[in-house]
């Protein structure tokens, strides 16, 4: 009787976690927006809940003005952002780039530079052979990237929509869901409660992280553009400052253009100087926001670090705010 017992038992824990792993096997490709909807909630919570009581007896109507504020203060904007920076990078490859290849190719057939070339061991025919072979990697490369984000805007409405809705909900029903997972925890509640204050400390370096790295890049991008006197300096370092809280993108596009301009009128020197400053901008994004994140989350640098570029590898733009997350669990639990 008891080994029938036992095995009805064996029998109904397979067969429940069989149905939970079909059920996250079904759902793992919308997991994504979902989990980032419950770590935007956990960050918004706290805003909530000083809201709920000034609205009096509209309270139930929190948690859909604190979605109606997250989408209007960030996914709007971030929106924004992200298709003006494609049309612009559309722009240019529809009505300048060729004019731009025209230009370069006439600078390296200039005489004086080709005498440059030829005094420093260099032979003009390959350097332009060259250029030129640069030249169509960049605009096949562009080209794929704008396909790219042109095929995946039905994906990115979808995860939008459930963006939203889960963030709605998270917020409306958070603290059912969290006594819920306190009653389920095989650990003692004080232990859950470490587990969730080090998730939302993490959550908080991920946010303070990304501001900051976005402060320090656009600053850094701005007095780039003006040493190097490009026109426009300020409202291209306002451009860059909005791009480098697009993770995967940044401040490429900026200064990346900024650099073709000046090769293309000539400015060698100041070309090369933007160059340099894309790259030091570019890197500091790697000390500053891992930095910024192990101070708040109490997470050595190292690991921040890791789990910053493991999560944008595994989970996409969402994996600065995962990775971080998993890593903190991780540590909790060792």
């Amino acid at each position: 009787m008891n080994q029938d017992t036992q095995s009805d038992r064996w029998l109904s824990f397979a067969l429940r976690a069989a149905l939970v792993a079909l059920f996250f096997w079904m759902v793992k490709g919308l997991l994504v927006p979902v989990l980032l909807g419950g770590l935007v909630a956990l960050l918004v919570s706290p805003l909530q809940r000083r809201l709920s009581p000034r609205l009096g007896r509209f309270r139930q109507f929190a948690p859909a003005i604190s979605t109606v504020g997250v989408v209007i203060l960030v996914c709007i904007p971030l929106a924004v952002i992200i298709i003006e920076a494609s049309a612009s990078i559309s722009r240019f490859f529809a009505r300048d780039w060729s004019s731009t290849i025209e230009r370069v190719q006439g600078l390296l057939n200039d005489g004086r530079l080709t005498g440059l070339m030829n005094r420093a061991g260099l032979s003009g025919d390959d350097v332009r052979a060259y250029v030129s072979n640069l030249f169509q990697r960049v605009g096949s490369s562009m080209a794929g990237f704008a396909g790219g984000m042109v095929a995946a805007v039905p994906q990115t409405i979808v995860d939008a929509f459930l963006f939203i809705v889960a963030l709605y909900y998270l917020l409306r029903d958070g603290g059912l869901l969290l006594r819920w997972l306190l009653k389920q925890s095989p650990f003692r509640n004080e232990e859950t409660d470490v587990l969730f204050a080090s998730i939302q400390d993490t959550v908080h370096g991920a946010v303070l992280g990304l501001l900051a790295t976005a402060a320090v890049q656009g600053t850094l991008t701005t007095v780039a553009l003006f040493v190097c006197k490009v026109p426009g300096a300020f409202l291209l370092g306002l451009l860059a400052t909005l791009l480098s809280l697009v993770p995967m993108i940044g401040t490429t596009p900026v200064t990346l253009g900024a650099a073709i301009y000046l090769f293309v009128v000539g400015r060698i020197g100041a070309g090369i100087g933007m160059c340099t400053a894309a790259v030091l901008v570019g890197l500091s994004d790697n000390v500053i926001r891992p930095w910024v994140q192990s101070s708040h989350g109490g997470m050595h640098p190292l690991i921040a670090l890791l789990a910053i570029f493991g999560g944008l590898e595994l989970f996409g733009a969402a994996g600065i705010f995962i990775g971080p997350v998993v890593a903190a669990i991780v540590l909790w639990a060792v």
